[in-house]
């Protein structure tokens, strides 16, 4: 046999059976801490920003909507709409149509 001819290629042992087990326990680690990472107390930044105005405010802005007048007897419209807004404007109440219906003719009423 020639010194400089390369061995024949030995056979290392199977890691197949060590492997299925190691990703299983790996990813089963990943999902408990993700879990954990999920449930955790959110900071004060995020408890801040736990309303629509309050994140808009955050970085400088308002967060408004436009709401209909008809709904402002509607409880839980305007609850959510005084929760969630910094500004609110007429729907189309305030429309040119809705309150000059007629060239010179004002209407200011519902």
């Amino acid at each position: 046999m020639n010194s400089n001819a390369i061995p024949p290629p030995t056979r290392r042992p199977s890691l197949s059976g060590l492997r299925r087990p190691l990703v299983a326990g790996i990813l089963c680690t990943l999902g408990v801490l993700g879990s954990i990472t999920a449930l955790s107390v959110p900071d004060a930044a995020d408890a801040a920003a736990s309303t629509l105005g309050a994140a808009a405010a955050q970085s400088g802005r308002y967060f408004g909507t436009a709401i209909n007048a008809g709904k402002l007897g509607d409880s839980a419209y305007t609850t959510i709409a005084g929760r969630e807004f910094d500004m609110v404007t007429a729907e189309n109440e305030m429309k040119i149509d809705a309150t000059e219906p007629n060239r010179g003719q004002f209407n200011f009423t519902n």
